[in-house]
Order: structure tokens, then C-alpha cells, then sequence
């Protein structure tokens, strides 16, 4: 039986530089007054428009609290609307407000900048490779069932 050893352990490292790479990237929007709940949300509601607490829930890998706390936040700070299903008046549709958009558009240029530093001294190759073999982890760790669904929300 092999033993664990931490320098070789794929998870490990996953973890630790997940959480290296997403403490380093909220300093960008953190000067504008944004947390990383909120950040992961308004990526989502700006490329898809318009999504349930529970698709935003699976979109950003976040527990039902950790998105109810940001939209409660986000509406405060009027970044977002919901409007009621007009079937289900149980569901509720969040997009992001005009001041939502503008926010975004603020903060989009700085946190490409940030990720152009960051992949600055990977070649291309390399670059390209890494984003593949993530892109297996996480089709590896969906099709474990690892991953939140729409089943774990009530909208």
C-alpha cells in the first residue's frame, strides 16, 4: 500500500491553489467592494442573463446559504432584481440591475488583466493543457456525483 504523500497528492494540490488563486483574485474586486460569493454570482447572472437560486447554486459550486447570503447582499446593494415565475410563484429569476452591469463592467477588464499576469509566464501550450486537464477534473468529480445540483436547492 502506498503511503499519502502530500507533494504527490492531486487533491491536495487542487485545494491549496484553488484557494491561493481565488484569495489573490478578490483583492481585484474587493476594491470595488465585491466578495467572492458575490463576484461568482454576477460572473454567472452577466453570461447567462437571467438564472434561479438554485442554478446559480450549481453554476458556482456554492451551498444554498453561501448564494442566499450573496443575493441578499447583492440586493442591498441593488446589483440584482428578481422577478417572480410567472407559473411557479415560488421561483424567483435574478439578473442583474443596470448598476449590477455597470459594476461588471468595471471590474471585467481588471480581473482579465489579473488573469493575463497570472498565466504570463506559462507558454501557451502549457496554459492550454492545464485548462484541459481541470476541465477532466471536473468532469471526473461531476460524474462521481460531486457536485451541487438543483436537487439540493428548494428556489
Amino acid at each position: 500500500m502506498n503511503k499519502l504523500e502530500l507533494e504527490n497528492f492531486l487533491p491536495y494540490h487542487l485545494s491549496i491553489t484553488s484557494e491561493m488563486v481565488s484569495r489573490a483574485l478578490s483583492k481585484v474586486y474587493a476594491d470595488f467592494g465585491v466578495t467572492i460569493p458575490e463576484w461568482r454570482v454576477m460572473v454567472h447572472l452577466n453570461h447567462h442573463g437571467s438564472l434561479t437560486p438554485s442554478q446559480l447554486g450549481v453554476a458556482t459550486s456554492m451551498d444554498k446559504a453561501r448564494v442566499s447570503r450573496a443575493l441578499i447582499l447583492m440586493d442591498k446593494k441593488a446589483l440584482i432584481s428578481r422577478q417572480v415565475d410567472q407559473w411557479d410563484k415560488r421561483v424567483a429569476h435574478i439578473c442583474l440591475t443596470d448598476t449590477g452591469k455597470d459594476l461588471f463592467t468595471q471590474i471585467e477588464p481588471e480581473v482579465m488583466a489579473w488573469n493575463a499576469c497570472l498565466a504570463r509566464d506559462m507558454p501557451d501550450q502549457q496554459h492550454d493543457d492545464l485548462l484541459q486537464a481541470l476541465k477532466t477534473v471536473e468532469t471526473w468529480c461531476k460524474a462521481q456525483g460531486d457536485s451541487t445540483s438543483e436537487a439540493d436547492y428548494d428556489d
